[in-house]
């Protein structure tokens, strides 16, 4: 263990993973963060320092946002359904998650981890409709393993590939880690604007 702690990074990298895979799965952060990258970027570094501490940084953060989901969705769960509602085209969706968590709590919010958009409102959704907070936490244990826990390997992978072929990314990504989180979150964010303004000529009559 103290072989572990020893080689642990910086601990403002291991706050930032954190705050990454915390702010991937809150509604309304997450359209500028990217958890994908944290992840990977985690696995990187377990490759390089030998240490779970980035993994466990990773994993905290995308759990408790799913606890921090849930509880918002059951404190105000009047007005959350109001907003949903609110839109005929809501409804539809509404009506089809309500059923899923409804029949299979534990497998629909565990899926949901893997399905991008549906994991930032299944949390407050399954609060608003108190779901049981066992079977929640349970299915997001095991979304959040999986979900989370493969682009950590594919980041270990990485790392192993480059380093087995003569490279040294992990030395580089550890010296400019936070440099490339942003570099990367500003990139992702710059195609998804790209690719909005592309859709809107492409519709627009001319």
């Amino acid at each position: 263990m103290t072989g572990v702690l020893e080689s642990a990074p910086d601990s403002l990298v291991l706050l930032v993973l954190f705050a990454g895979a915390f702010l991937d799965a809150l509604p309304g952060p997450c359209l500028f963060v990217f958890g994908e990258v944290f992840f990977v970027l985690a696995g990187n570094l377990v490759q390089e320092t030998g240490s779970l501490w980035p993994v466990l940084a990773v994993f905290a953060g995308a759990f408790l946002a799913d606890q921090a989901g849930y509880w918002g969705g059951r404190r105000a769960a009047t007005p959350l359904k109001k907003l949903v509602l609110a839109r005929s085209g809501r409804r539809k969706a509404y009506r089809r998650a309500r059923a899923g968590l409804t029949a299979r709590l534990v497998l629909f919010v565990a899926i949901s981890r893997l399905l991008g958009p549906v994991a930032w409102i299944t949390p407050a959704l399954a609060g608003s409709l108190s779901a049981s907070w066992s079977r929640f936490t349970l299915g997001s244990f095991l979304g959040v393993l999986i979900g989370v826990g493969q682009f950590v390997v594919y980041g270990w992978m990485l790392a192993a590939g480059i380093d087995l072929a003569g490279g040294d990314l992990g030395a580089f990504v550890e010296q400019h880690a936070l440099a490339l989180i942003v570099f990367a979150n500003l990139l992702g964010m710059l195609a998804i604007f790209v690719w909005r303004w592309i859709s809107v000529r492409r519709h627009t009559p001319r």
